[in-house]
């Protein structure tokens, strides 16, 4: 498991910064205060990953990588990613591995790394560098009758979820590990895949049904959905909104998840009400305690009170979750991005609460008690 993400001179983070990692780790703050970029900077630490592998026979040490279309990034040229209070290159670092990567004169849409390190020992460190490696775009794709199946065999649900339907189909009778497990008729639990995502579903958005299924000679796979209060058939998810389809990869890519491999989602609680993105936390977290390091990008502070929920009920201890709070320090002409941790204790209550830190609740109330004076 990753412990330490150490980012410099890579977009807004113009001096050394450090993200702890934690086996589930939070990113909280409000827009264009970093939360992102470390999404990113994982994403390019697993890029220079697969490129290692892909040369590890040779005697090629350097090498290229995208900054642009590979896992949904588009950073444009490699100029404006670099910090713009400093010229120096990019250093990005996770535990005892550190990347600098330099600008390409020839490919500006590309950048220049070096890797020393025995690919071997990176493999057997998993995380970042494991096998399996999962990310959800916070813009997933929302209702659609049909996905268009992949002509690669897909391991995950893609960046948008546009492999989430093909997946349900094909893992729908495999098993799925107890930890995993929703619980449900006093204890008892059935773990298919299909019946799990079914029950985390259920968990998170009450009363769907979901029906998935490859039309293989047409190379789609179609999803209809049922909601059991109702007395229909199963009907298009056009007729559903937007949370079903952001949501379901989620549940899909947790529970399908290799154990020691990393998983990145951004904004989970996206088109989902109070309870269910309360509810989403809770999944994550337990995803994270069955062996899968979760980093979420999120605005929502039910997500967080649903992972120190499921924290509190496993009995996870505080340093097993990493909340890390981004903000804009600004002095004079001088606007610093910072990073600050915060603990929590046995009894998963937040240790500090920094202005501007999950405390807009608290603001409306003081706004609306003041104009009620009037």
């Amino acid at each position: 498991m990753h412990r330490e993400l150490t980012i410099e001179n890579f977009k807004c983070f113009s001096e050394k910064t450090k993200v702890k990692l934690g086996k589930i780790t939070v990113c909280l703050g409000s827009n264009s205060v970093g939360k992102s970029s470390v999404i990113q900077a994982c994403i390019l630490l697993r890029q220079i990953y697969e490129q290692a592998i892909m040369f590890k026979d040779t005697q090629v040490k350097e090498y290229n990588i995208r900054l642009n279309d590979v896992y949904g990034l588009q950073l444009g040229d490699a100029e404006h990613i670099k910090s713009s209070k400093s010229s120096e290159d990019i250093c990005l670092k996770i535990d005892g591995y550190e990347f600098i990567l330099s600008s390409n004169s020839k490919s500006p849409m590309e950048m220049i790394v070096r890797n020393s390190y025995d690919i071997a020992k990176m493999s057997s460190d998993k995380g970042l560098f494991s096998k399996g490696f999962y990310y959800l775009n916070a813009e997933r794709k929302g209702p659609r009758n049909y996905q268009t199946i992949d002509s690669k065999l897909v391991d995950n649900c893609g960046v948008y979820g546009e492999n989430t339907v093909h997946l349900l189909s094909v893992l729908g009778t495999h098993k799925v590990e107890d930890l995993r497990c929703f619980s449900m008729d006093k204890g008892k639990k059935v773990n298919t895949f299909g019946k799990q995502v079914e029950c985390w579903m259920d968990y998170v958005i009450p009363g769907i049904e979901i029906n998935a299924d490859d039309m293989t000679d047409l190379r789609i796979s179609r999803m209809s959905l049922r909601q059991s209060a109702l007395d229909t058939g199963f009907l298009s998810p056009y007729n559903f909104g937007f949370g079903i389809s952001y949501v379901l990869p989620i549940i899909l890519t947790g529970l399908m998840a290799e154990c020691g491999s990393v998983f990145l989602v951004e904004n989970p609680e996206a088109h989902l009400h109070p309870k269910g993105q309360t509810h989403i936390g809770y999944f994550l977290a337990n995803m994270a305690l069955a062996g899968v390091q979760v980093i979420v990008e999120t605005h929502s502070e039910h997500v967080l009170n649903g992972i120190r929920i499921a924290a509190l009920k496993n009995a996870m201890k505080p340093e097993d979750i990493s909340v890390n709070f981004f903000s804009v320090d600004s002095n004079g002409r001088n606007t610093n991005h910072t990073v600050e941790n915060i603990g929590l204790n046995e009894r998963m209550d937040l240790e500090t609460w920094p202005e501007g830190f999950l405390d807009q609740e608290e603001e409306d109330l003081r706004t609306l008690r003041e104009l009620r004076r009037r």
